[in-house]
């Protein structure tokens, strides 16, 4: 299996980049630290120019710049504010550093290939996953408008993290695509590791965008007292029932998609490194909760061992009916594996 993964301008990191680089299908990474994307901001993001003198040390492969905040100012999509992303695009393509951009807005798609076609022309536009694209007509409307547009049309797409445990549907699905754009390859994201079908995912996208603008800034903890780390705490088969896809189990997608995606790029360095090489190796052994992103922030309270999840836990949960309380499988084994650290989340504003 390929993979399509962080990137991050650590020397350690870019030489396991380096000596797999024919495992990847590709790089991603935020542009720069003032840059809309998925993520809320960090403060130790690194520089456009640390970002291309480390990009510049790998091999030649896709190099995906995100842009995939849910929504944008209307400053963002005119005069200095679309100026200034433009400027930034380009100032990576002269660099050699960026082969497309990700992303999830489509005024902002339409208003970077209306005031620059030059620009467009040079990249590739790629849906992010956050479009959520989970059956066909809606990976075919999307890719269709993402089309319409100057940019080049995206080599790949990531299809939605739901899709992870519904094998036949998902062979079912990628056939129609495969048939639509022979040439286009499809993806899935292996270690997000959030809710099925969460319900808080709408909403926490748009508070990430807000936290874009001065007037609303939202801290990273909502979803501990409220959200989803909160539905894990509550009931902790959740965490096994996340369609996320261990690296033992990511052979089990070949021939049905071209690679996985792997997140965390919000993590130290170290931590990004020792997630992908767990995947390159095709084994974990540790904390569950620990390597999957989403869960991450609870891995100091709960553990799971991975080496301990029984042979079959792939073929049960690959047909799952996504109906818990009924079948009551990954409650029934956290209850065995689970391992508590501390006796709960820490109150939201409390520190």
């Amino acid at each position: 299996m390929r993979y399509e993964v962080p990137f991050v301008p650590d020397p350690a990191y870019g030489a396991l980049l380096a000596g797999a680089a024919d495992r990847l299908a590709g790089v991603y990474f935020r542009l720069g630290p003032e840059t809309p994307d998925a993520r809320m901001p960090g403060l130790a993001d690194p520089s456009p120019m640390e970002l291309a003198a480390g990009l510049s040390g790998l091999p030649p492969m896709p190099r995906l710049g995100l842009l995939n905040a849910a929504f944008h100012a209307q400053e963002t999509l005119s005069k200095d504010g679309l100026r200034d992303l433009l400027m930034l695009l380009d100032g990576y393509l002269a660099a050699g550093a960026l082969t497309g951009i990700v992303y999830a807005d489509q005024y902002l798609l339409q208003a970077l290939s209306d005031a620059s076609p030059s620009v467009a022309r040079e990249l590739c536009a790629v849906p992010g996953i956050n479009f959520r694209l989970d059956n066909f007509e809606r990976a075919a409307a999307v890719v269709d408008a993402a089309c319409s547009s100057r940019f080049r049309p995206p080599p790949r797409i990531i299809l939605d993290r739901d899709v992870n445990r519904d094998l036949d549907g998902l062979t079912a699905m990628a056939g129609k695509l495969r048939r639509e754009w022979p040439d286009m390859g499809l993806g899935l994201m292996a270690n997000e590791g959030c809710l099925y079908a969460c319900p808080f995912k709408q909403a926490h996208d748009a508070h990430i965008a807000l936290s874009r603008l001065a007037a609303c800034r939202v801290g990273p903890d909502l979803n501990r007292d409220l959200g989803c780390l909160r539905s894990f705490a509550e009931a902790p088969g959740r965490l096994l029932a996340s369609p996320s896809i261990r690296p033992e189990d990511a052979g089990r997608y070949e021939g049905v998609v071209d690679c996985l995606k792997l997140c965390g790029r919000s993590r130290p360095a170290a931590d990004v490194r020792a997630i992908v090489a767990a995947y390159l190796d095709g084994r974990f052994d540790g904390n569950l909760v620990w390597l999957l992103d989403a869960q991450e922030a609870l891995s100091d309270r709960f553990a799971i061992d991975n080496a301990a999840l029984p042979e079959d836990f792939f073929e049960v949960t690959a047909s799952c009916s996504r109906r818990c309380a009924a079948c009551r499988y990954c409650d029934e084994l956290a209850e065995r594996l689970l391992v508590t650290r501390a006796p709960g989340l820490v109150p939201y504003g409390a520190g």
